[in-house]
This record gives structure tokens, C-alpha cells and sequence, in this order.
């Protein structure tokens, strides 16, 4: 019996990583992560990360219709982020559901959303603040044998009871990308 899971478990993994062409954030976190900072050790200016990008690796199992996917997303990361100064990083961890509705000579549009949690850290004090939210999307792939590209628009929302981002964040994306699919 484990072995049967184990192979069905196995036969139906994917792996999706992918770049943001396009993303923008408006919220508390928006100003937070665009504002220049003063590092209290030499009081010199950090100007905010200049061309930050949004990087994101999806796993996960299904079947040729339904997928189930674990998430994990970094946001605005430039060179800088990370090396020791003031500043913020923040990254998504979560979970989806991904629905493809059909497929026709390769090309697959699907439709996802689940749960996301969010980390802020205070690159300064290494102070965590954790938000709550959901992400969801629309996108597309084109398959060529186990190999994919897609492309997916996604709208990210999360919510900091407290902190330095305190309040609702929306944070929208365009995602393309690479996927495994044996």
C-alpha cells in the first residue's frame, strides 16, 4: 500500500521556478521597502535596492488536472539584500491549488490560489514580522515533453497586525518561467 502512494506521489511531482517581468506593490509595504534607511552604527544613508526582482520556486504533486504546490517567493531582492546594513527582506511561503482546464497541442491555462505567509525582516536588528494573506492567479504554460514555459499573473494580499508594514499590502505580478513536468 505505501509503496502504490509512494509511486503515485512520485510520478505526479513538478517543479516551477520562475522571475517577475513585471511586478509593483501599493501599501504599507510598498513605502516601507522603497525608503532609504540610516544605519545606526556609521550613520551613512542606505538608499532603498535599486531594480529589486521577485524570484519564486513552486513544488509540488498532482494530476494532469488538479496540482497541489507549496510556494516560496522573495521579494525585491537586489544585490545588497543580502549583505549586512539597514533595510528590509521579505519573503512568501504558502501553499495552492492549481487547476488546468484543458489542453490543446501543448498549451494549458490554469487557474490558482491558496494561503500565503509572509515574512518581513529587519535586516539591521534581524527582527521578524509575520503577515498573513492570499494569492491567487491566471496563467498559462506550453509544454515540450517534461519541460514547460509559462507565464502567470498573480495578485498577492497580506496582512501585518503589526510592525513596520502595518496594515493591507497588495503586492501584482507577472511571473515567467521554467517547469519540470516528468
Amino acid at each position: 500500500m505505501s509503496i502504490t502512494v509512494l509511486l503515485v506521489a512520485i510520478t505526479g511531482c513538478h517543479l516551477r521556478a520562475g522571475l517577475d517581468a513585471a511586478s509593483r506593490a501599493n501599501g504599507p509595504l510598498h513605502t516601507l521597502m522603497t525608503q532609504s534607511t540610516v544605519s545606526r552604527q556609521d550613520g551613512v544613508i542606505n538608499l532603498p535596492p535599486a531594480n529589486g526582482r521577485n524570484y519564486s520556486l513552486e513544488a509540488g504533486f498532482g494530476n494532469r488536472t488538479f496540482t497541489f504546490d507549496g510556494l516560496l517567493a522573495v521579494h525585491d531582492v537586489a544585490p545588497t539584500s543580502f549583505t549586512p546594513g539597514a533595510g528590509y527582506l521579505a519573503a512568501t511561503v504558502g501553499g495552492s491549488v492549481r487547476w488546468s482546464m484543458f489542453r490543446w497541442k501543448g498549451l494549458s491555462p490554469s487557474l490558482a490560489a491558496g494561503p500565503v505567509r509572509m515574512m518581513l525582516l529587519d535586516r539591521a536588528s534581524a527582527e521578524r514580522t509575520w503577515g498573513n494573506g492570499l494569492r491567487f492567479g491566471a496563467g498559462a504554460q506550453y509544454k515540450l515533453g517534461p519541460i514547460a514555459i509559462y507565464g502567470h499573473f498573480y495578485r498577492e494580499v497580506v496582512v501585518f497586525d503589526g510592525g513596520a508594514a502595518q496594515g493591507t499590502t497588495n503586492l501584482d505580478g507577472v511571473t515567467i518561467g521554467l517547469a519540470l513536468q516528468p
